[in-house]
């Protein structure tokens, strides 16, 4: 916990832009082999929005889920991309409510933004990875992570907006995949699957940082800021953790956490309603969608119950 209160001391909670000064040192990421898979493969985004946004892909169709947290109902829209059409699994929420896209088949990758019309425009590709995880900062989008035909991957890369071209970064202290990440002041947490472990990014020196977890052993940790705090929720565990940033820095136990499973793809909005939290499922070869609602002040986490198989929606 001292290494921990060392790493985070007296840092604000903050969404503010952040100023990249070593891009030019940092090479591009090559183009590399992926998995190949018939299967639907889902891309999450985190935002402090009134919506959860899930892209949903398989051979035939491109689906957009948007869960409105104020009526808390589930919309679906229709995309239309360029051919052909790639898997994509990862997404990350834009200003303006453009959604970017890139996903990775053995030959060729994709990269895409979709405007606030759903409209998809094709940039240049570069993503080496499936199962990667990606978050928005100052006008960059950073990924973290994934898979390949060789394995897990410590890749960390960012894709430039102004410039439309995909930087690498310092990798990952482990591989791993389907990371949770947050923005925290200039820095992104990262919480894994198969690590201990919580890692700090900082953007301005491309290095990164351990903070250790000193609690149970898990395979997901979700990691969730809001009003100047940070959450912990454990899945297939028991507890949710808070920590407020101040002189004195732990993590305090507020809850009992009620996701039994290890989900895949995690995705959350936080607005004056509380803290919306979709998860992915996948057991016996379908994928359901899980919606949960954390309210702050009574610290209590509950299940909203329109959870839909997606193998069935269509």
């Amino acid at each position: 916990m001292k290494n921990m209160k060392k790493c985070l001391l007296n840092y604000q909670l903050s969404l503010s832009e952040i100023a990249i000064n070593n891009a030019n040192e940092h090479s591009e990421v090559s183009i590399a082999s992926g998995l190949n898979s018939t299967d639907k493969e889902y891309a999450a985004a985190s935002h402090q929005s009134a919506s959860l946004y899930l892209l949903e892909r398989d051979e035939h169709k491109v689906n957009l889920f948007i869960y409105d947290t104020k009526s808390e109902r589930e919309e679906v829209k229709r995309l239309k991309t360029p051919k052909p059409l790639d898997i994509y699994s990862c997404t990350a929420l834009l200003p303006n409510s453009e959604l970017f896209c890139f996903g990775m088949y053995p030959l060729f990758g994709t990269t895409l933004i979709f405007d606030s019309n759903y409209k998809a425009h094709k940039l240049p590709s570069g993503t080496p990875c499936f199962y990667s995880s990606a978050i928005y900062f100052n006008k960059s989008v950073y990924c973290f992570g994934g898979s390949n035909d060789q394995g897990l991957l410590n890749l960390s890369c960012r894709f430039d907006l102004n410039s439309n071209r995909w930087i690498k970064l310092a990798p990952m202290p482990k591989p791993d995949w389907y990371c949770n990440l947050i923005t925290f002041n200039r820095n992104i947490l990262i919480s894994g699957v198969w690590n201990k472990n919580i890692w700090l990014y900082s953007v301005d020196i491309n290095s990164f940082s351990v903070i250790p977890y000193e609690f149970a052993w898990l395979k997901r940790k979700i990691l969730i800021n809001a009003e100047e705090r940070l959450y912990l929720i454990e899945c297939e565990g028991e507890a949710i953790y808070e920590s407020r940033i101040g002189d004195e820095y732990a993590w305090e136990r507020i809850g009992n956490s009620i996701i039994p499973f290890c989900p895949s793809y995690v995705f959350w909005a936080y607005n004056e309603r509380g803290i919306y939290i979709g998860c992915i499922e996948y057991k016996n070869r379908k994928k359901t969608r899980h919606y949960y609602k954390f309210n702050i002040d009574r610290k209590e986490l509950i299940e909203l119950k329109n959870n839909k198989p997606a193998c069935n929606l269509f």
